[in-house]
């Protein structure tokens, strides 16, 4: 028996220049771009000011939340390096979904519905003190478990003594301004 297999699709390609936005902070988009070459960095503008998120780079995705997600882009995307980019539409993303087995697409459903869950979280929440300092916990205790018994006692000494000081500072704060 003869197999059949679908025609392979050519994907779009774009050549973005040193300098060109790529995506734009509350625009609307309906593809992501698959960096071939060249360096592009993600960042967030906030009172004229920029904070960088990442830099990405060849073999990387840039904007894949549009392939999942009908809102507004959450960040902007600056070309920092001339790139070849392949175009990667939301109806060829949703092509391959579809033509994907029925375990690897509820994953891929579940998967894109807890990222944007997540993601809304944390645009909506008004951070705090107390997230603040639970973060730092967080992450202390996440290092902590992950070291050999010598690297813990050196994080023990050296470390936790100046983060109880950096909490009890934040918690002094709060109490003053109420924050």
């Amino acid at each position: 028996m003869a197999r059949t297999t679908k025609p392979k699709t050519i994907l779009d390609r774009r050549f973005a220049i040193k300098g060109d936005m790529l995506i734009k902070e509350g625009d609307f988009g309906s593809q992501a771009f698959l960096i071939q070459s060249g360096e592009v960095q993600v960042f967030l503008s906030s009172e004229d000011k920029e904070v960088e998120l990442a830099r990405l780079g060849p073999g990387e995705i840039v904007g894949e939340m549009a392939l999942v997600f009908d809102g507004p882009r959450t960040a902007n995307v600056r070309v920092l390096e001339d790139c070849n980019l392949i175009v990667i539409s939301r109806m060829n993303f949703e092509d391959k979904v579809r033509d994907t087995d029925a375990t690897i697409r509820a994953i891929v459903h579940m998967l894109s519905r807890r990222i944007i869950d997540g993601n809304n979280t944390l645009l909506n929440k008004r951070a705090t003190i107390d997230d603040l300092k639970d973060a730092a916990r967080t992450i202390y205790q996440n290092i902590a478990v992950k070291l050999n018994e010598s690297q813990l006692k050196s994080l023990q000494s050296g470390v936790l003594p100046k983060l109880e000081e950096f909490l009890e500072a934040l918690e002094r704060f709060k109490d003053r301004y109420g924050a």
